[in-house]
């Protein structure tokens, strides 16, 4: 477990250090070994594996016993497997060089209670590969000593659904699935009364997101007309997440299933001949409509070739008036003509009278 060191190693847990996984049969081990000497500590872990939620966040827990201050000593997180540094904090500060690349951002030194011996690192959010072995790391200046610990990742998928198609003439196939499980989740079927139903078939695969989808298949005979559940149980939570389906309805379902097409095909005959029959009606009111819009047209039109008529026969007095006005104007001119005649002897005589 500790171990007195003469000769101060490099920071880290020494090579060949095998861990110690910290559980009850451990607690008491402690109880019975001797109290370590001046200096000298075990570090206490996690007693359970640490349970994190893919997408929320997980607290890991360490503290010194006897209870002593770690302000001043070196605490680190470490990954067993892969191997590699989780978070280190060193002489009141935090050291992160050596850091995994995937968990920089996402981790939080929680020190409240440091001057007791008592440290946590927080995770956030928690990733599918989070999950693993991990240690805990406490070095001082003449000691050092750490404890291993689990961390186990998971999380619930979505509701299972059933689908029922049919089979032969004496069974149907009911398939249950449901997807977005970690890790891979149980699957069951039970009766009414709560028994356990064998399979026929039942497969799980890894989606490209890292999560389970599982099918898990049902053979059913026709003549039995009990309830059977399919249950998807998340062995890390021992959560369940349930459906159930009546067996009478289905096949009840299944033999008036002709009824309910022939149902279908009525209505749809019914909608059809409706809209046929009022595209008819339509069809032969815009014709009347037409029809009687051409008659319209024609009793208008004679009246408007009469006013035609009556208006040309009104403009031929007009003309025959112009007529006689420019026969009247020809004796106009004709006296304007004698009087110029008559005008000549006038100017003969005044002539004559200048002569004598």
């Amino acid at each position: 477990m500790g171990e007195q060191r003469s000769d101060i190693p490099p920071l880290g847990p020494p090579a060949g250090m095998q861990p110690l996984c910290v559980n009850f049969r451990t607690l008491l081990l402690l109880a019975l070994l001797p109290w370590p000497g001046a200096g000298q500590f075990y570090v206490i872990g996690p007693r359970a594996p640490v349970i994190g939620l893919v997408g929320e966040e997980a607290v890991l827990s360490c503290q010194l016993s006897p209870s002593m201050d770690a302000q001043n000593m070196e605490v680190k997180w470490y990954r067993n497997d892969p191997f590699g540094l989780v978070h280190h904090y060193s002489t009141s500060q935090v050291d992160m060089e050596q850091q995994m690349p995937e968990y920089q951002g996402r981790t939080e030194f929680l020190k409240e209670n440091i001057t007791k011996g008592h440290v946590a690192l927080r995770i956030r959010p928690i990733q599918l590969s989070d999950g693993g072995e991990y240690a805990c790391f406490f070095e001082s200046s003449t000691y050092y000593n750490d404890a291993t610990f689990q961390v186990l990742v998971t999380v619930s998928g979505r509701a299972p659904h059933i689908h029922i198609e049919p089979g032969n003439k004496k069974d149907f196939k009911v398939t249950c699935m449901s997807t977005g499980w970690y890790p891979e989740p149980e699957v069951q079927w039970r009766n009414h009364q709560g028994l356990h139903l064998a399979p026929g078939s039942e497969t799980k695969t890894m989606e490209g997101s890292g999560l389970f989808h599982v099918e898990s298949s049902l053979t059913v005979d026709k003549s039995s007309r009990a309830d059977v559940s399919c249950v998807v149980r998340n062995t890390i939570l021992n959560v369940e997440k349930e459906v159930h389906v009546s067996l009478a309805d289905s096949l009840f379902l299944e033999d008036f299933t002709w009824i309910v097409w022939l149902v279908v095909l009525l209505v749809l005959l019914v909608i059809s001949v409706t809209i046929c029959v009022l595209f008819l009606r339509v069809r032969k009111a815009k014709g009347k409509l037409q029809v009687e819009h051409g008659k319209l047209q024609e009793e208008y039109g004679k009246p408007q070739e009469e006013n035609e008529k009556l208006t040309a026969v009104e403009c031929k007095p007009q003309e025959e008036n112009e007529k006689l006005t420019a026969v009247e104007c020809k004796p106009q001119e004709k006296n304007e003509k004698l009087t110029a005649v008559e005008c000549k002897p006038q100017e003969k005589n005044e002539k004559l009278t200048a002569v004598e």
